[in-house]
């Protein structure tokens, strides 16, 4: 089609196809990007030559290139009130920052895209967002929520994305598991991944998945098949010099564990020239780690000391657990054969707590990948059957709008899911207040610091006639009444109290500082604003909602925690028996 007849539209057509290209097929991407920016200059279309500018900078990010001004992009999209365009900046702006290690700076860039994509649809622009929050999240060491984000890409790719995005998704996740210690969950992504690019004649992410594959086999004690796996690639067409580098740290570790020593010091050498050509960071730590291996099979440890020291030294820029634990390791070894046994020991100290911390995140992060994956089969069932009666009777629409904000609603759980794993074994389910176990394990400690001293109030609370409001309006409305009265008390409580669902509707607050007449004033104030609460969901409401409350007092009603407890649920049980809606306090034991 000639340049001359193109319009707006055929401009934006253009831009959307190259953004869908920039993950799997570069060099189709920046010719797609080439003829938007002439054709939008020729039509002096603004918007369509922002979003060709746009693809350039993610094709210089992916290229390892230097990084783009995008000054005058976020300013034209801020003008124009585009939320999805001063989104993608921001992403662009994040991810650069991540690459270069400057994790609070990214943060902030993260922020605001996040913030804005809460107020647009998904996209391909929002695959952008997901997959570099993964790669961001990982070199924080935050290995709850790389995954997270990989997934929720993965879903975007799925519906909106080409089969170079899923691969994407996939590798991505895949190097997350493998850097956990997850090659059992890793090693089946890739394969699939493998299929697609096989399948689909995916030339251009060939090279990375492979690597990531053959990182796996390595891991797992299969350096003979890891390196046949990636020595096709060699003088593969590859431009991204990160990419390469990678590849041939993975075939040069192998050649060690094969005892092809010469072969792997031309595969590291290429792999070093590659790594500083890119200005990458973490290849760069990465051949230094492969360096020091070499060094000690070539039975010069004190080389192999200079080399993992180098590689140390980079370890602030990446946490990635999987070479954070080689590198010490590495080095206590090291210093140990040169009899250094305070560093050695130092060093071995340090890798056994990054171990622990690792086989703990990896347990979460198995944990985690099951429970999101569930849910997002869960989400994905729930759409395909709303596009099936979309297209059965169109008249069913709004029933589609509901289900799709529905589906918003769960993908935030999902996002939400990494703060209830953090805090599970402390944490309630429902309300996110304390659970019963931690309350009371903190009560503990707070008598005994309390020394008979300073009076200590135990406040346990139950909503009145719970059982109706479930049976009458349903599970979910009584799980919304509890989730509101749970941020009321919040509100109402200082920094120092606390406050505990104590289970199913009861609720246990503690008070320092406070005697009875202090809680009993403190509960009156929390009944008046729960009886004012409206509590909604859709198409139910309920307002005027009562409880009734039992209080004790340390040490006046008990000197230990069981004492206490128990003398508060009698009072609740008084309160009760008295005809509800009200608090009594514990009698004084003459």
């Amino acid at each position: 089609m000639p340049l001359s007849s193109l319009d707006k539209t055929d401009i934006d057509r253009l831009n959307s196809q190259g953004l869908s290209c920039v993950v799997g097929n570069p060099h189709q991407a920046r010719r797609l990007t080439q003829l938007a920016l002439a054709a939008a200059g020729r039509q002096q279309y603004p918007r369509g030559h922002a979003y060709a500018e746009l693809n350039q900078c993610w094709l210089a990010y992916y290229g390892s290139e230097a990084e783009p001004s995008s000054a005058a992009l976020q300013q034209y999209f801020h003008l124009c009130h585009d939320l999805e365009g001063s989104m993608e900046v921001a992403v662009l702006q994040g991810a650069y920052a991540s690459r270069r290690g400057e994790f609070a700076e990214a943060e902030q860039f993260f922020f605001v895209a996040r913030s804005l994509a809460a107020q647009i649809p998904d996209s391909l622009h929002k695959f952008m967002l997901y997959a570099r929050l993964g790669v961001d999240a990982l070199n924080r060491g935050d290995t709850q929520e790389g995954p997270r984000n990989f997934l929720l890409a993965l879903d975007i790719a799925e519906r909106f994305g080409t089969p170079a995005h899923r691969v994407n998704s996939l590798s991505n996740l895949a190097s997350s598991q493998h850097d956990l210690g997850n090659d059992e969950d890793a090693i089946p992504l890739l394969y699939e991944a493998l299929d697609i690019i096989g399948t689909q004649k995916l030339k251009y992410q060939h090279t990375i998945v492979s690597a990531n594959l053959a990182m796996c086999l390595l891991a797992t004690g299969k350096p003979a098949e890891a390196l046949a796996l990636v020595e096709p690639f060699y003088d593969w067409p590859e431009d991204n010099l990160a990419v390469r580098a990678f590849l041939f740290c993975i075939a040069a570790h192998a050649a060690i564990s094969l005892q092809h020593a010469q072969m792997a010091l031309q595969l590291l050498q290429r792999a070093e020239q590659y790594a500083h050509q890119a200005q990458d960071l973490e290849e760069q730590m990465h051949a230094w780690l492969v360096r020091g291996k070499l060094d000690l099979h070539a039975g010069d440890p004190a080389s192999a000391l200079v080399s993992l020291t180098q590689a140390h030294s980079l370890l602030s820029w990446t946490r990635n657990p999987f070479h954070q634990q080689q590198i010490l390791r590495g080095l206590s070894d090291i210093n140990a054969q040169l009899g250094n046994w305070q560093d050695a020991y130092g060093f071995l100290q340090r890798y056994h707590a990054a171990f622990e911390a690792g086989s703990k995140s990896a347990r979460a992060s198995r944990v985690l990948m099951r429970n999101l994956e569930k849910e997002m089969r869960n989400l994905k069932a729930e759409r395909d059957n709303a596009l099936e009666l979309q297209a059965a009777r169109e008249s069913e629409n709004v029933k589609l709008e509901h289900l799709n904000r529905e589906l918003a609603h769960q993908i935030m759980h999902v996002n939400s899911l990494q703060d209830s794993l953090k805090e599970q074994a402390m944490r309630d389910h429902l309300t996110g207040l304390y659970n019963r176990r931690h309350f009371e394990s903190c009560l503990n400690a707070i008598l005994h610091e309390a020394n008979g001293d300073e009076a200590v109030a135990i406040i346990i609370i139950d909503l009145d006639f719970f059982k109706r409001i479930n049976d009458t309006y349903g599970h979910n409305f009584g799980d919304e009444v509890l989730i509101q009265f749970a941020r009321l008390v919040e509100g109402q409580l200082r920094g120092s109290d606390m406050v505990c669902r104590y289970g199913g509707e009861e609720f246990c607050l503690l008070l320092r500082q406070a005697d009875s007449l202090v809680a009993a004033h403190k509960v009156d104030k929390i009944a008046a604003r729960y009886r004012q609460l409206l509590i909604k969901q859709a198409p139910h409401s309920v307002s005027g909602c009562t409880f009734s409350a039992g209080i004790a007092e340390y040490p006046l009603h008990g000197a230990g925690r069981h004492e206490l407890l128990v003398r508060a649920d009698s009072a609740l049980y008084a309160a009760k028996q008295a005809g509800r809606d009200r608090s009594m306090i514990a009698r004084t034991t003459p």
